[in-house]
Protein backbone atom coordinates (compact mmCIF):
# COMPACT_ATOMS: atom_id res chain seq x y z
CA UNK A 1 0.00 0.00 0.00
CA UNK A 2 2.64 2.62 0.74
CA UNK A 3 4.55 1.88 -2.45
CA UNK A 4 1.42 2.29 -4.36
CA UNK A 5 0.63 5.60 -2.36
CA UNK A 6 4.68 6.78 -3.26
CA UNK A 7 3.70 5.99 -6.95
CA UNK A 8 1.09 8.24 -6.81
CA UNK A 9 2.95 10.96 -5.24
CA UNK A 10 5.58 10.80 -7.62
CA UNK A 11 2.97 10.51 -10.37
CA UNK A 12 0.92 14.28 -8.88
CA UNK A 13 4.79 15.78 -8.02
CA UNK A 14 5.77 15.15 -11.95
CA UNK A 15 2.31 16.43 -13.36
CA UNK A 16 2.93 19.55 -11.37
CA UNK A 17 6.22 19.99 -12.62
CA UNK A 18 5.15 20.08 -15.82
CA UNK A 19 2.19 22.38 -15.22
CA UNK A 20 2.52 25.86 -15.07
CA UNK A 21 0.38 28.73 -14.46
CA UNK A 22 0.12 32.62 -15.20
CA UNK A 23 -2.67 35.14 -13.93
CA UNK A 24 -3.22 38.20 -15.60
CA UNK A 25 -5.33 41.30 -15.48
CA UNK A 26 -5.45 41.33 -11.17
CA UNK A 27 -6.38 44.94 -11.32
CA UNK A 28 -8.53 46.77 -9.27
CA UNK A 29 -11.50 47.37 -11.18
CA UNK A 30 -14.56 45.00 -11.91
CA UNK A 31 -16.16 43.84 -15.12
CA UNK A 32 -20.02 43.56 -15.13
CA UNK A 33 -20.16 41.80 -18.75
CA UNK A 34 -17.39 39.64 -19.15
CA UNK A 35 -16.65 36.59 -18.82
CA UNK A 36 -20.47 36.54 -18.93
CA UNK A 37 -23.28 38.72 -18.32
CA UNK A 38 -25.36 37.60 -14.90
CA UNK A 39 -28.37 39.61 -15.08
CA UNK A 40 -29.07 37.27 -18.66
CA UNK A 41 -27.93 33.70 -17.13
CA UNK A 42 -31.55 33.07 -17.22
CA UNK A 43 -31.27 33.61 -21.16
CA UNK A 44 -30.09 30.67 -23.49
CA UNK A 45 -27.87 31.65 -26.37
CA UNK A 46 -26.08 34.69 -23.58
CA UNK A 47 -22.84 35.71 -25.42
CA UNK A 48 -19.47 37.08 -24.18
CA UNK A 49 -16.06 37.52 -26.03
CA UNK A 50 -13.37 39.29 -24.23
CA UNK A 51 -9.57 39.36 -26.02
CA UNK A 52 -6.76 39.23 -23.72
CA UNK A 53 -3.87 40.89 -25.60
CA UNK A 54 -0.93 38.97 -26.58
CA UNK A 55 1.34 40.84 -24.67
CA UNK A 56 -0.42 39.96 -21.31
CA UNK A 57 0.47 36.17 -22.52
CA UNK A 58 3.83 36.63 -23.64
CA UNK A 59 5.17 33.64 -20.85
CA UNK A 60 2.64 31.52 -22.32
CA UNK A 61 3.26 31.15 -26.03
CA UNK A 62 3.94 27.49 -27.20
CA UNK A 63 2.19 26.04 -24.13
CA UNK A 64 -0.68 24.27 -24.29
CA UNK A 65 -3.78 25.47 -21.99
CA UNK A 66 -5.02 22.98 -19.84
CA UNK A 67 -7.72 25.49 -17.71
CA UNK A 68 -8.69 28.56 -17.17
CA UNK A 69 -10.47 29.80 -14.06
CA UNK A 70 -11.81 33.96 -13.17
CA UNK A 71 -12.49 35.41 -10.04
CA UNK A 72 -15.89 36.90 -8.71
CA UNK A 73 -15.65 40.04 -6.56
CA UNK A 74 -18.41 38.27 -4.31
CA UNK A 75 -19.46 35.19 -3.72
CA UNK A 76 -21.61 33.89 -6.43
CA UNK A 77 -25.56 34.17 -5.69
CA UNK A 78 -28.92 33.33 -7.48
CA UNK A 79 -27.58 32.29 -10.55
CA UNK A 80 -29.23 28.70 -10.44
CA UNK A 81 -28.23 26.26 -12.68
CA UNK A 82 -26.92 26.06 -15.89
CA UNK A 83 -24.26 25.57 -18.61
CA UNK A 84 -21.48 27.92 -19.75
CA UNK A 85 -19.96 26.74 -22.73
CA UNK A 86 -16.23 28.03 -23.24
CA UNK A 87 -14.50 28.82 -26.50
CA UNK A 88 -11.22 30.06 -27.53
CA UNK A 89 -9.44 31.42 -30.69
CA UNK A 90 -6.51 33.50 -31.82
CA UNK A 91 -7.22 36.37 -33.81
CA UNK A 92 -5.96 39.76 -34.89
CA UNK A 93 -8.21 42.47 -32.91
CA UNK A 94 -7.04 42.98 -28.94
CA UNK A 95 -10.93 44.60 -28.63
CA UNK A 96 -13.97 45.74 -30.24
CA UNK A 97 -15.04 48.95 -32.40
CA UNK A 98 -18.32 47.13 -33.44
CA UNK A 99 -21.14 44.56 -32.16
CA UNK A 100 -19.85 42.48 -34.90
CA UNK A 101 -18.88 38.85 -32.95
CA UNK A 102 -16.23 37.10 -33.99
CA UNK A 103 -16.83 33.49 -35.58
CA UNK A 104 -14.93 30.08 -35.48
CA UNK A 105 -13.66 30.04 -31.73
CA UNK A 106 -12.95 26.60 -30.98
CA UNK A 107 -15.36 24.87 -27.93
CA UNK A 108 -13.29 23.35 -25.17
CA UNK A 109 -14.71 23.33 -21.97
CA UNK A 110 -18.73 23.17 -20.16
CA UNK A 111 -18.31 25.21 -16.70
CA UNK A 112 -20.50 27.08 -14.57
CA UNK A 113 -20.83 28.97 -11.20
CA UNK A 114 -20.92 27.13 -7.94
CA UNK A 115 -23.44 28.84 -5.74
CA UNK A 116 -21.28 30.79 -2.76
CA UNK A 117 -18.05 29.82 -4.53
CA UNK A 118 -16.06 33.08 -5.57
CA UNK A 119 -13.96 31.13 -8.20
CA UNK A 120 -15.29 30.25 -12.05
CA UNK A 121 -13.52 26.97 -13.35
CA UNK A 122 -12.84 25.44 -16.62
CA UNK A 123 -10.87 22.57 -17.22
CA UNK A 124 -10.32 22.51 -21.00
CA UNK A 125 -11.64 18.83 -22.50
CA UNK A 126 -8.59 18.90 -24.87
CA UNK A 127 -5.37 20.85 -24.31
CA UNK A 128 -5.42 24.37 -26.19
CA UNK A 129 -2.36 24.99 -28.33
CA UNK A 130 -1.41 29.00 -27.87
CA UNK A 131 0.67 30.59 -30.37
CA UNK A 132 1.20 33.88 -29.01
CA UNK A 133 -1.82 36.20 -30.62
CA UNK A 134 -4.41 38.02 -28.80
CA UNK A 135 -6.72 35.40 -26.93
CA UNK A 136 -10.61 35.28 -27.65
CA UNK A 137 -12.28 33.39 -25.01
CA UNK A 138 -15.95 33.60 -25.63
CA UNK A 139 -18.50 32.01 -23.62
CA UNK A 140 -22.51 31.29 -24.64
CA UNK A 141 -25.10 30.19 -22.08
CA UNK A 142 -26.49 26.49 -23.84
CA UNK A 143 -28.58 26.20 -20.41
CA UNK A 144 -30.55 28.82 -18.73
CA UNK A 145 -29.76 29.31 -15.27
CA UNK A 146 -30.67 31.92 -13.10
CA UNK A 147 -30.44 36.45 -13.29
CA UNK A 148 -28.20 38.33 -10.72
CA UNK A 149 -26.16 41.10 -11.15
CA UNK A 150 -22.54 39.14 -11.08
CA UNK A 151 -19.03 41.46 -11.11
CA UNK A 152 -15.43 40.01 -11.68
CA UNK A 153 -12.17 41.25 -10.52
CA UNK A 154 -10.61 42.58 -13.45
CA UNK A 155 -7.80 45.27 -15.18
CA UNK A 156 -9.49 48.32 -16.43
CA UNK A 157 -8.64 49.29 -20.51
CA UNK A 158 -9.54 52.91 -22.28
CA UNK A 159 -10.89 50.56 -25.31
CA UNK A 160 -13.90 47.89 -25.28
CA UNK A 161 -12.04 44.36 -24.61
CA UNK A 162 -15.19 42.94 -24.11
CA UNK A 163 -18.62 42.31 -25.76
CA UNK A 164 -21.90 40.51 -24.18
CA UNK A 165 -25.14 40.18 -26.74
CA UNK A 166 -28.18 38.97 -25.69
CA UNK A 167 -31.67 38.69 -26.39
CA UNK A 168 -35.17 38.62 -24.57
CA UNK A 169 -37.75 36.25 -24.99
CA UNK A 170 -40.10 38.44 -26.73
CA UNK A 171 -37.79 39.47 -29.06
CA UNK A 172 -35.98 38.47 -32.29
CA UNK A 173 -33.18 41.74 -32.15
CA UNK A 174 -30.39 41.24 -30.17
CA UNK A 175 -28.67 43.20 -27.76
CA UNK A 176 -25.10 44.81 -26.89
CA UNK A 177 -22.93 46.04 -24.08
CA UNK A 178 -19.18 46.61 -24.39
CA UNK A 179 -16.49 45.76 -21.23
CA UNK A 180 -13.69 48.30 -20.48
CA UNK A 181 -12.25 45.91 -17.75
CA UNK A 182 -10.53 42.73 -18.33
CA UNK A 183 -11.77 39.85 -15.78
CA UNK A 184 -8.21 38.33 -13.82
CA UNK A 185 -7.84 34.75 -15.39
CA UNK A 186 -5.57 32.48 -14.20
CA UNK A 187 -4.21 30.29 -17.56
CA UNK A 188 -2.60 26.87 -16.37
CA UNK A 189 -0.44 25.53 -19.42
CA UNK A 190 1.87 22.97 -20.28
CA UNK A 191 4.89 25.07 -21.41
CA UNK A 192 6.32 24.66 -25.24
CA UNK A 193 9.48 23.21 -25.72
CA UNK A 194 12.38 25.56 -26.53
CA UNK A 195 11.91 28.03 -25.21
CA UNK A 196 14.91 30.28 -26.92
CA UNK A 197 12.86 29.91 -30.59
CA UNK A 198 13.20 33.00 -32.12
CA UNK A 199 10.69 35.65 -32.71
CA UNK A 200 10.06 38.45 -35.46
CA UNK A 201 6.81 40.89 -35.96
CA UNK A 202 7.66 41.62 -39.43
CA UNK A 203 8.91 40.29 -42.37
CA UNK A 204 11.84 42.15 -42.65
CA UNK A 205 13.23 40.81 -39.70
CA UNK A 206 12.52 37.86 -40.52
CA UNK A 207 14.11 38.32 -44.20
CA UNK A 208 17.49 39.69 -41.88
CA UNK A 209 17.51 36.23 -39.88
CA UNK A 210 20.53 34.06 -40.43
CA UNK A 211 19.90 30.99 -43.83
CA UNK A 212 18.06 28.07 -42.16
CA UNK A 213 17.37 30.58 -39.05
CA UNK A 214 14.02 28.92 -37.53
CA UNK A 215 11.34 31.68 -36.26
CA UNK A 216 7.93 32.07 -35.36
CA UNK A 217 5.92 35.08 -36.66
CA UNK A 218 4.05 37.22 -34.51
CA UNK A 219 3.17 39.85 -36.87
CA UNK A 220 0.39 40.43 -39.67
CA UNK A 221 0.99 39.43 -42.65
CA UNK A 222 -1.78 39.79 -45.48
CA UNK A 223 -2.06 37.13 -48.34
CA UNK A 224 -1.18 38.96 -52.13
CA UNK A 225 -1.57 35.75 -54.25
CA UNK A 226 -1.81 32.04 -53.96
CA UNK A 227 -1.11 29.98 -56.62
CA UNK A 228 0.35 26.82 -57.65
CA UNK A 229 1.04 25.34 -54.10
CA UNK A 230 2.93 28.97 -52.83
CA UNK A 231 1.53 32.36 -51.31
CA UNK A 232 3.70 35.29 -51.26
CA UNK A 233 2.84 37.84 -48.04
CA UNK A 234 3.74 41.47 -48.22
CA UNK A 235 3.59 43.58 -44.51
CA UNK A 236 4.66 47.12 -43.89
CA UNK A 237 7.89 46.01 -44.17
CA UNK A 238 8.48 43.72 -46.97
CA UNK A 239 8.10 40.61 -48.86
CA UNK A 240 8.21 36.57 -48.59
CA UNK A 241 7.05 32.95 -49.85
CA UNK A 242 6.06 29.73 -48.25
CA UNK A 243 5.09 26.52 -50.08
CA UNK A 244 1.82 25.14 -48.58
CA UNK A 245 -0.57 23.10 -49.24
CA UNK A 246 -3.62 24.77 -47.81
CA UNK A 247 -5.37 27.51 -50.72
CA UNK A 248 -5.52 30.77 -48.95
CA UNK A 249 -7.05 34.45 -50.45
CA UNK A 250 -5.69 37.81 -51.40
CA UNK A 251 -6.60 39.66 -48.67
CA UNK A 252 -6.28 37.27 -46.14
CA UNK A 253 -4.13 37.87 -42.50
CA UNK A 254 -2.02 34.51 -41.38
CA UNK A 255 -2.65 33.73 -37.76
CA UNK A 256 0.08 34.88 -35.67
CA UNK A 257 2.30 32.42 -34.37
CA UNK A 258 3.03 30.11 -37.78
CA UNK A 259 6.55 29.30 -37.39
CA UNK A 260 9.13 28.50 -40.62
CA UNK A 261 12.72 28.45 -41.41
CA UNK A 262 14.53 31.82 -43.42
CA UNK A 263 15.89 30.14 -46.93
CA UNK A 264 17.66 33.40 -49.05
CA UNK A 265 16.59 33.17 -52.59
CA UNK A 266 16.19 35.94 -55.19
CA UNK A 267 16.21 38.94 -54.18
CA UNK A 268 14.20 40.91 -53.15
CA UNK A 269 11.66 37.59 -52.21
CA UNK A 270 12.44 35.20 -49.19
CA UNK A 271 11.22 32.16 -49.48
CA UNK A 272 10.17 30.44 -45.78
CA UNK A 273 10.65 26.82 -45.63
CA UNK A 274 9.06 24.01 -42.77
CA UNK A 275 6.20 26.08 -42.54
CA UNK A 276 3.63 24.73 -39.80
CA UNK A 277 0.70 26.21 -37.84
CA UNK A 278 -0.26 28.46 -41.17
CA UNK A 279 -4.36 29.82 -41.53
CA UNK A 280 -5.81 33.00 -42.14
CA UNK A 281 -7.90 34.52 -38.62
CA UNK A 282 -9.54 37.06 -40.91
CA UNK A 283 -9.01 39.67 -44.06
CA UNK A 284 -7.31 42.84 -44.12
CA UNK A 285 -8.36 43.66 -48.18
CA UNK A 286 -6.94 47.46 -47.79
CA UNK A 287 -3.80 46.58 -46.47
CA UNK A 288 -3.53 43.88 -49.53
CA UNK A 289 -4.40 46.04 -51.80
CA UNK A 290 -2.12 48.88 -50.59
CA UNK A 291 0.70 46.68 -50.17
CA UNK A 292 0.03 45.68 -53.84
CA UNK A 293 -0.03 49.29 -55.57
CA UNK A 294 3.29 50.00 -53.47
CA UNK A 295 5.08 47.37 -55.71
CA UNK A 296 2.93 47.38 -58.70
CA UNK A 297 2.22 50.16 -61.24
CA UNK A 298 -1.38 49.93 -61.63
CA UNK A 299 -3.80 48.13 -60.27
CA UNK A 300 -4.34 46.24 -63.76
CA UNK A 301 -1.36 44.04 -62.87
CA UNK A 302 -2.51 42.55 -59.97
CA UNK A 303 -1.76 38.84 -60.41
CA UNK A 304 -0.85 39.41 -63.98
CA UNK A 305 1.41 36.71 -66.21
CA UNK A 306 4.20 37.97 -68.42
CA UNK A 307 3.80 36.18 -71.97
CA UNK A 308 6.86 35.83 -73.47
CA UNK A 309 7.61 35.98 -77.04
CA UNK A 310 10.51 33.84 -79.13
CA UNK A 311 12.79 32.86 -76.05
CA UNK A 312 15.93 31.19 -76.90
CA UNK A 313 16.61 27.83 -75.39
CA UNK A 314 17.62 27.63 -71.61
CA UNK A 315 18.56 25.23 -69.05
CA UNK A 316 18.18 24.69 -65.49
CA UNK A 317 20.31 27.13 -63.13
CA UNK A 318 19.77 29.94 -66.01
CA UNK A 319 19.45 33.12 -64.55
CA UNK A 320 17.00 34.84 -66.47
CA UNK A 321 15.87 35.58 -70.53
CA UNK A 322 17.74 38.58 -72.18
CA UNK A 323 16.29 41.52 -70.85
CA UNK A 324 13.78 43.15 -73.39
CA UNK A 325 10.23 44.57 -73.51
CA UNK A 326 7.74 41.33 -73.01
CA UNK A 327 4.04 41.99 -73.31
CA UNK A 328 1.65 41.81 -70.06
CA UNK A 329 -1.88 40.36 -69.99
CA UNK A 330 -3.21 43.34 -70.16
CA UNK A 331 -1.55 44.43 -73.12
CA UNK A 332 0.43 47.22 -71.69
CA UNK A 333 4.95 46.88 -72.45
CA UNK A 334 6.96 46.72 -69.65
CA UNK A 335 10.60 46.25 -69.33
CA UNK A 336 10.65 43.35 -67.12
CA UNK A 337 13.97 41.14 -65.56
CA UNK A 338 12.28 37.53 -65.50
CA UNK A 339 14.11 34.77 -63.33
CA UNK A 340 13.51 31.37 -64.71
CA UNK A 341 15.86 29.43 -61.89
CA UNK A 342 15.56 25.43 -62.38
CA UNK A 343 13.03 25.50 -65.54
CA UNK A 344 14.34 23.88 -68.79
CA UNK A 345 12.53 25.30 -71.52
CA UNK A 346 13.20 24.95 -75.77
CA UNK A 347 12.90 28.06 -77.85
CA UNK A 348 9.20 29.21 -78.41
CA UNK A 349 6.55 31.30 -76.59
CA UNK A 350 5.78 30.61 -73.04
CA UNK A 351 3.27 31.78 -70.45
CA UNK A 352 4.75 32.52 -66.89
CA UNK A 353 2.49 33.37 -64.21
CA UNK A 354 3.68 34.67 -61.38
CA UNK A 355 4.21 38.09 -58.97
CA UNK A 356 5.44 40.78 -60.20
CA UNK A 357 7.25 43.56 -57.98
CA UNK A 358 9.46 46.44 -58.46
CA UNK A 359 13.37 46.35 -58.10
CA UNK A 360 16.03 48.81 -58.52
CA UNK A 361 13.49 50.51 -61.06
CA UNK A 362 12.94 47.98 -63.27
CA UNK A 363 9.90 45.15 -62.90
CA UNK A 364 10.79 41.54 -61.73
CA UNK A 365 8.72 38.67 -62.46
CA UNK A 366 9.20 35.53 -59.50
CA UNK A 367 7.65 32.42 -61.40
CA UNK A 368 4.61 30.27 -60.01
CA UNK A 369 4.14 28.48 -62.57
CA UNK A 370 6.08 28.04 -66.33
CA UNK A 371 3.93 26.75 -69.29
CA UNK A 372 4.09 26.47 -73.14
CA UNK A 373 1.95 28.66 -75.30
CA UNK A 374 -0.34 26.03 -77.35
CA UNK A 375 -1.47 27.89 -80.80
CA UNK A 376 -4.98 27.21 -80.91
CA UNK A 377 -6.39 24.73 -83.63
CA UNK A 378 -8.12 26.51 -85.99
CA UNK A 379 -11.49 24.86 -87.64
CA UNK A 380 -13.56 27.09 -89.60
CA UNK A 381 -16.98 27.10 -88.31
CA UNK A 382 -16.46 25.57 -85.34
CA UNK A 383 -17.68 28.44 -83.32
CA UNK A 384 -18.84 27.27 -79.86
CA UNK A 385 -15.47 25.35 -80.03
CA UNK A 386 -16.83 21.52 -79.36
CA UNK A 387 -14.98 20.03 -82.10
CA UNK A 388 -17.87 19.82 -84.77
CA UNK A 389 -19.51 21.81 -87.23
CA UNK A 390 -23.13 21.73 -86.78
CA UNK A 391 -26.05 23.74 -86.27
CA UNK A 392 -25.42 24.72 -83.08
CA UNK A 393 -22.30 26.85 -84.24
CA UNK A 394 -24.87 29.38 -85.72
CA UNK A 395 -26.76 29.53 -83.04
CA UNK A 396 -23.53 30.35 -80.89
CA UNK A 397 -22.26 32.62 -83.92
CA UNK A 398 -25.81 34.63 -84.05
CA UNK A 399 -25.22 34.80 -79.86
CA UNK A 400 -22.17 36.26 -80.19
CA UNK A 401 -23.03 38.99 -82.90
CA UNK A 402 -26.27 40.11 -80.92
CA UNK A 403 -24.04 40.64 -77.92
CA UNK A 404 -21.30 42.85 -79.96
CA UNK A 405 -18.25 40.29 -78.47
CA UNK A 406 -17.22 38.88 -81.48
CA UNK A 407 -13.67 39.23 -80.36
CA UNK A 408 -13.43 37.76 -77.19
CA UNK A 409 -12.68 34.34 -76.81
CA UNK A 410 -14.37 32.28 -74.12
CA UNK A 411 -14.13 28.63 -73.32
CA UNK A 412 -16.81 27.93 -75.82
CA UNK A 413 -16.97 30.85 -78.41
CA UNK A 414 -13.61 31.56 -81.14
CA UNK A 415 -13.82 34.45 -82.40
CA UNK A 416 -10.96 32.81 -85.21
CA UNK A 417 -13.34 29.86 -86.05
CA UNK A 418 -16.01 32.68 -86.35
CA UNK A 419 -14.40 34.06 -88.93
CA UNK A 420 -15.63 31.47 -91.39
CA UNK A 421 -15.24 33.79 -94.80
CA UNK A 422 -11.65 35.15 -93.47
CA UNK A 423 -12.87 38.82 -94.57
CA UNK A 424 -13.04 41.62 -92.12
CA UNK A 425 -13.26 40.04 -88.83
CA UNK A 426 -16.52 38.21 -87.71
CA UNK A 427 -19.90 39.68 -89.27
CA UNK A 428 -23.31 38.75 -90.82
CA UNK A 429 -21.60 37.22 -93.42
CA UNK A 430 -19.87 34.59 -91.62
CA UNK A 431 -23.39 33.76 -90.68
CA UNK A 432 -24.68 33.33 -94.60
CA UNK A 433 -20.84 31.34 -95.21
CA UNK A 434 -21.71 29.39 -92.34
CA UNK A 435 -25.07 27.78 -93.26
CA UNK A 436 -23.45 27.58 -96.94
CA UNK A 437 -21.20 24.95 -95.29
CA UNK A 438 -23.22 23.18 -93.40
CA UNK A 439 -25.85 22.82 -96.95
CA UNK A 440 -22.70 21.42 -98.71
CA UNK A 441 -22.30 19.30 -96.92
CA UNK A 442 -18.61 19.69 -94.74
CA UNK A 443 -20.13 20.00 -91.78
CA UNK A 444 -19.63 17.60 -89.27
Amino acid sequence: MKKLLSLIAVAVMAFAAQAASLTVANGSAEAEFAPFYGMYMDTQGATTQTIYPAEMLADMQGGLITEIRFYAAAPFNGLGQGNLQLALKEVEQNGFTSTDLVTGATVVAIGYPVQDETELVFVLDEPFAYNGGNLLIETVLTIAGGCKTTKFIAQAFDYAVGLAAYTYSWSTSYYYETEHNLPKATFTYEPGQGGDETTVASLAEANALEDDAEFTFNGDAVVTVCKEGYVFLRDESGYGQIKVNATLENGQVLSQGWKAKKATIVDPWVRFTDATGLSANGTNAELAKAQELTAFPDESMLNAYVVIKNATSGSSGTPFLPQRYYTLQDGSNLYVTSYLWNHNFDAGNYNVYGVICKDGGKLKIQIVKFETIVEPTVKLGDVNKDGKVTIADVTALIDALLSGNTDVETDNYSPVNADVNERDGVTIADVTALIDLLLSGEGD
